[in-house]
């Protein structure tokens, strides 16, 4: 596939999510070209599609972040919509078979407090998106390990293992988790103003005992992107670094998390996620 033909199938996919989204906001699943084998899940659980989300959302906000995979035929959708009043951070993927949705797998982020931002979520950020010249680029397997080697770095306190820039900014739910005025935060945040490979090598992530579930759906060579789903096991008894202990009852994550890697080396992270029962599958294959 030429790079003309890659790009006209990266806006084919991302015409397709949108048409996902309009059916979404209109309550209207019979809008989406789906065959009876479709599957949908929501924050893990498979359901019928049409429902969840789909009768509780009455809006979505502009904006948002869209990516693709031409080369699998996936896309995803980063964004914030309205539910019953409320707030949701919102990420869906596709995948696209032909002119048929085969695949659809949501996480929906109702959680509020510190780590919940919607507006920074669905900002504007071009540069993120910006093909890079073929001189940074990074073959699809390096990509992919690259966001291996950070999540395997949490788990073993070792920022050395991933290749991370020193002004590396990670964002949480929109609200950022690295490189923070340390006149911002007070002692128990205190490491959020360290750089990410400084945080992982303190032992900030003890806390955290395994990144399990890992599927990479989009890889973007163009754009130096790749996008990981996966589960943060929180036992609820580890501590971090300064001896607190995050979480404390039993909780898994899921996360999609998005990587900026230009020349071999991570330049950003970006994350969205919801707390789930502890231990829960992920819904989909590893």
């Amino acid at each position: 596939m030429t790079t003309v033909d890659t790009e006209a199938e990266r806006e084919r996919l991302i015409g397709m999510m949108n048409l996902y989204l309009e059916a979404l906001e209109a309550r209207d699943p019979s809008r989406i070209p789906t065959g009876s084998f479709v599957r949908f899940t929501e924050n893990t659980r498979q359901i019928p599609l049409g429902a969840g989300l789909w009768r509780t959302m009455s809006g979505r906000h502009p904006g948002g972040h869209w990516f693709a995979d031409a080369e699998r035929g996936q896309v995803e959708y980063w964004g914030a919509v309205d539910e019953m009043g409320m707030d949701t951070i919102l990420g869906v993927r596709l995948r696209v078979e032909g002119r048929v949705v085969t695949e659809i797998e949501t996480v929906a982020i109702r959680g509020r407090g510190s780590f919940f931002n919607p507006p920074a979520v669905i900002e504007a950020y071009p540069a993120f998106h910006e093909p890079l010249d073929p001189s940074e680029r990074t073959p699809r397997e390096r990509l992919v390990e690259i966001a291996n080697l950070y999540f395997d770095a949490i788990e073993l306190s070792d920022g050395s293992r991933v290749p991370v820039k020193d002004d590396c900014r990670r964002l949480v739910n929109g609200v950022l988790d690295s490189l923070m005025d340390p006149e911002e935060l007070d002692t128990l945040e205190a490491h959020r103003a360290l750089g990410v490979s400084e945080q992982m090598t303190a032992g900030h992530y003890a806390y955290i005992e395994a990144l399990r579930a890992r599927r990479f759906p989009i890889v973007d060579e163009a754009r130096g992107l790749v996008i990981c789903h996966l589960l943060f096991d929180h036992p609820g008894d580890l501590k971090r670094a300064d001896g607190e202990r995050p979480w404390k009852s039993p909780d898994s994550t899921l996360a999609f998390e998005v990587f900026k890697v230009r020349g071999g080396v991570l330049e950003e992270v970006w994350a969205i996620g919801t707390g789930l029962p502890y231990g829960i599958d992920s819904g989909w294959p590893a």
